[in-house]
């Protein structure tokens, strides 16, 4: 179900800029892409609390990445709602169970948006 949502999020702010008459660029005008961005923020914050300390350092990095890449097609507010998002994400108590899915869905994202 994550790696759905996470996929579908990730399509949808790629391909965000092909409809900029519709979604306002940098604003919180659409809030299903504005809880999607928060989702996929928590999905990675948790792949790092979810990561050994030794990889930590690799998510983070790529977390990075993903923050730039939604701030180039997205600007800062977005980028800055995501990155809020990641600190939540890697700081909450959550079901540790999860974690194998949750890195799973992590490394689809970045193979698929990271080239990795």
């Amino acid at each position: 179900m994550r790696s759905i949502l996470a996929a579908c999020t990730l399509a949808a702010i790629l391909a965000a800029p092909a409809f900029a008459d519709e979604v306002k660029k940098g604003n919180d005008a659409d809030p299903e892409f504005m809880t999607g961005v928060r989702k996929l923020g928590v999905m990675s914050g948790e792949a790092f609390a979810c990561s050994p300390e030794a990889d930590r350092q690799g998510i983070g990095e790529d977390a990075l990445s993903l923050a730039n890449q939604i701030a180039l097609h997205f600007g800062l507010q977005i980028a800055f709602i995501y990155s809020g998002a990641f600190g939540w994400g890697s700081g909450h108590d959550f079901d540790r169970k999860t974690c194998p899915e949750t890195l799973a869905n992590f490394k689809d994202t970045q193979h698929k948006y990271l080239n990795k």
